[in-house]
């Protein structure tokens, strides 16, 4: 008789462990290397805006010099608002002062055919409601455009007189297309940004403001001789913290607190705690930020200010 052979059920279930752990160990590296990527497409998502914006602002200001000088050369002290433009390249009415940039009017100026400032595969300008994305769901409503790498942007329909609100969904329609911060689950790849309506600049808002798997940082110190030392990288939180504390400068760009309203969506992330704020300088004299009480009534003078790092990481 020809002898048959087989696993013993103790063989099975090891096999049968050894299998699962292997499972479980590959979902764990691929989960991590699918998030060292988002230190490129935040970096990517934050250049395409900054760019976009930056571009539209610099045409407003052309137009605007252009009108000044018509003005000027017919006598007048300058071009009426009337005649002007302001961000994002609209008429400025009766007062560039009173005029309430709408989000529809973002999105036309930063996707239009003729002259968009923004390379896109598709364009609804579809606006959104903050509801959408304040829950640990996936993300399931029309962007308002995506762009030809793929990243969703979902301009939000929200009342402020002062910044733009959008989503951008940094890795399109892989998963988890959440905004939300799930202890044990993979991070959040929808990520939120502020614009500025007055001059079009790009803040960073929510997770990756406290966490440097999206981006990091660095603080610029200023001094009377006007030489600059710069810090270690950081999170942006940090660097907010140590360049500013409780002021805020209105000329600096990165000067803007946290949106609650964005915030509120990572109540259940745990921010880096014990960070030691004495260690941030490398240049010799180190950081003195908020500590040069001679420029304290220099409102125009902030002693530090805030670089985000969008640099390729390997």
């Amino acid at each position: 008789m020809q002898k048959k052979l087989a696993f013993t059920v103790f063989e099975t279930l090891i096999v049968m462990a050894i299998t699962a752990l292997l499972v479980i160990l590959s979902l764990k590296i691929f989960r991590n290397a699918d998030e060292k990527t988002y230190a490129n497409l935040y970096a990517k998502a934050y250049k395409t805006l900054n760019t976009a914006t930056y571009n539209i602002q610099e045409d407003v200001d052309n137009y605007n010099e252009e009108k000044n000088l018509e003005a000027q050369e017919s006598g007048k002290s300058g071009a009426e608002d009337s005649e002007k433009k302001r961000f994002p390249n609209i008429d400025c009415g009766a007062s560039c002062d009173g005029t309430n940039p709408t989000p529809e009017q973002l999105c036309s100026a930063l996707t239009a055919d003729d002259k968009g400032y923004i390379n896109v595969t598709n364009s609804s300008c579809k606006i959104s409601d903050m509801s959408n994305f304040t829950t640990d769901k996936e993300i399931e409503v029309e962007p308002s455009f995506v762009t030809t790498d793929g990243m969703k942007y979902y301009i939000l329909n929200y009342n402020d007189f002062q910044y733009f609100y959008l989503w951008v969904d940094i890795n399109g329609d892989r998963l988890p297309n959440r905004t939300k911060y799930i202890a044990g689950k993979k991070k959040p790849d929808v990520i939120p940004f502020i614009i500025s309506k007055d001059n079009g600049v790009v803040v960073p808002q929510g997770l990756p403001v406290d966490d440097s798997t999206y981006m990091t940082a660095r603080v610029v110190s200023g001094n009377p001789d006007l030489d600059k030392d710069y810090s270690i990288p950081m999170t942006f939180g940090e660097a907010q913290h140590i360049a500013f504390s409780d002021q805020e400068w209105e000329l600096d760009k990165m000067s803007v607190t946290t949106k609650s309203s964005f915030k509120s969506t990572y109540s259940d992330y745990k921010k880096p705690t014990g960070y030691d704020a004495s260690i941030a300088g490398d240049g010799e004299n180190g950081l003195r930020c908020n500590k040069l009480s001679e420029y304290d009534t220099r409102r125009d003078f902030p002693p530090c200010t805030v670089e985000v790092s969008t640099f390729t990481r390997k």
